[in-house]
């Protein structure tokens, strides 16, 4: 049995509002074990990004909070500013949705890994290179020497997003939370995306907490899933079983609206970017 990495017990999340308090989660229980990914499933405004931005110590200074978030024997929610910024990206990072936006485009894609590495590791510059290439080999970027020197815009939308799971990548975390990460990208880049998250997880041992509205995407790369609905987990299990077997009227409808598997929507769409499907590499 896999080790329990990181368990929310009984969260609750409120922010003020002109009219009073709203809880936007409420008594929310999940559990990632090492190696595993998990999905959090849900409408827009369903409490799973407030979840996860709990868990990376990144909610609003006015949100109020219940519950814990044990990880590494530590409740995060009672950790200081400072105890945090240690966490966060050196034992948790974040891949988010847009690539475009979380990738700062004035600098070179190797600056912004090795800053990243000098910062958390204090490796040297020369090492903080030597690392970067190795990171961007991993995530199946060609011509990774070459990359180093290359801005986000000289990349495709898929590379921009294996470049930004290269730096969450950087500094060997236990977690990776993925808020979306697909969404921004077209259907067939899609695929070789969620392949890369699924090797990292089974070669690295790597856990992955993986948000998403997309029920296609959720069956096609998590192992286990929780669904959210105005804020509380409605229903959880092995994701085979919660999409194939729901118990929940609410997780019926949100199949019966949103479900398509990936492989009828690539099947429909055009190869836009196709090379990212490669497991050589992403599109030029």
């Amino acid at each position: 049995m896999a080790e329990t990495l990181l368990e929310i017990r009984g969260l609750r999340i409120s922010l003020p509002t002109p009219n009073g308090a709203v809880e936007v989660v409420r008594d929310a229980s999940i559990e990632v074990k090492q190696g595993e990914i998990v999905g959090l499933a849900g409408e827009s405004g369903s409490g799973k990004t407030m979840t996860s931005s709990a868990v990376l110590g990144l909610l609003p200074p006015s949100a109020q909070t219940g519950g814990e978030i044990m990880f590494g024997g530590r409740d995060l929610l009672q950790l200081s500013a400072e105890e945090m910024n240690r966490v966060r990206g050196r034992e948790i990072s974040m891949v988010f949705q847009d690539p475009g936006s979380s990738l700062h485009p004035l600098l070179r894609i190797g600056t912004q890994i090795t800053e990243h590495l000098r910062y958390h590791l204090g490796l040297s510059r020369a090492a903080a290179n030597a690392r970067a290439v190795e990171l961007l080999h991993q995530v199946r970027i060609p011509n990774p020497k070459t990359a180093l020197s290359a801005y986000p815009h000289q990349f495709s939308g898929g590379q921009r997003q294996r470049a930004a799971i290269a730096i969450a990548l950087a500094c060997d975390p236990k977690l990776i939370i993925a808020d979306e990460p697909t969404t921004a990208l077209d259907v067939t880049v899609q695929a070789g995306v969620l392949r890369l998250f699924d090797r990292l997880s089974r070669e690295m041992g790597l856990s992955i907490l993986f948000i998403t509205h997309d029920l296609g995407v959720l069956s096609s790369v998590t192992d286990r899933s929780y669904i959210f609905r105005n804020g509380a987990v409605v229903e959880s299990g092995v994701t085979a079983d919660v999409l194939n077997r729901p118990q929940q009227e609410y997780t019926r409808s949100l199949i019966e609206a949103r479900f398509q598997s990936l492989a009828e929507r690539v099947d429909r769409a055009e190869p836009a970017d196709v090379g990212d499907l490669s497991e050589n590499g992403a599109a030029q």
